[in-house]
């Protein structure tokens, strides 16, 4: 007999979209978003990013999926999450030497090794670790939104993108294809799938880890524009 979950349950997709979308909005109208589209963003506040998010964030988000994974042994979706964990990781690498060659063509100042860990990116590492050891729906819902923002920005940067620009090869290197936009949606739909297995209060950790994961990735674009370090 099918489970009636869609009236104890209402689609998590919408409200997780109204979220992400939002956000998203936030980002592209944010002045480090803005200056990347047209050219005129400072390159030590480039290199921030860059540095923080491929040496720290990626990595962080890579060993979430392989927790989630592990909190999931024997749910269909295991496999899923350990290939995005490996996935992620391998990225990384890659992302990692691709920075260096930007750093060489923009003449970013870029770290000597690896950068040290700053403030915000400390926090939202420490979130990405601590979320799934509380349940497999927290930690869905810390990693769904980094995928489908990644998407939705680089999407939109293109948009705005002046041609010719100091960044542009960096925008159009960036996005990540339409395999890629494939996968966020495959894993939206097992993120609706857990939201459904889920006890009211689970389908709220979900979303509540959600919209957490959202407000770091905005911290972590605006600690970027603002050149974080630490205090002392």
């Amino acid at each position: 007999m099918e489970r009636d979950t869609a009236g104890r349950h209402p689609q998590v997709r919408t409200e997780l979209a109204r979220l992400v979308r939002d956000t998203a909005r936030r980002l592209t109208d944010h002045p480090f978003y803005r200056g990347l589209a047209d050219g005129t963003l400072p390159e030590a506040a480039l290199a921030h990013f860059l540095q923080q998010d491929h040496w720290h964030v990626l990595p962080a988000y890579a060993a979430a999926h392989a927790r989630c994974a592990a909190v999931a042994a024997g749910h269909p979706h295991a496999l899923l999450l350990s290939r995005m964990g490996t996935g992620t990781a391998e990225d990384a690498e890659r992302r990692q030497e691709r920075v260096r060659r930007w750093g060489e063509d923009l003449e970013l100042p870029l770290a000597d090794g690896a950068p040290a860990l700053l403030p915000t990116t400390l926090g939202y590492t420490a979130f990405l670790g601590a979320a799934p050891a509380r349940s497999l729906p927290a930690g869905a819902g810390a990693v769904l939104p980094a995928a489908w923002l990644f998407l939705l920005v680089t999407d939109e940067l293109l948009t705005r993108c002046v041609p010719g620009s100091r960044y542009a090869t960096v925008i159009e290197e960036w996005h990540p294809g339409d395999t890629y936009r494939g996968l966020v949606d495959v894993f939206l739909g097992a993120v609706e799938e857990i939201a459904a297995e889920c006890s009211p209060a689970g389908r709220r950790e979900l979303v509540t880890s959600a919209r957490h994961a959202a407000y770091f990735e905005w911290a972590h674009v605006n600690a970027a524009w603002r050149q974080e370090t630490w205090p002392f």
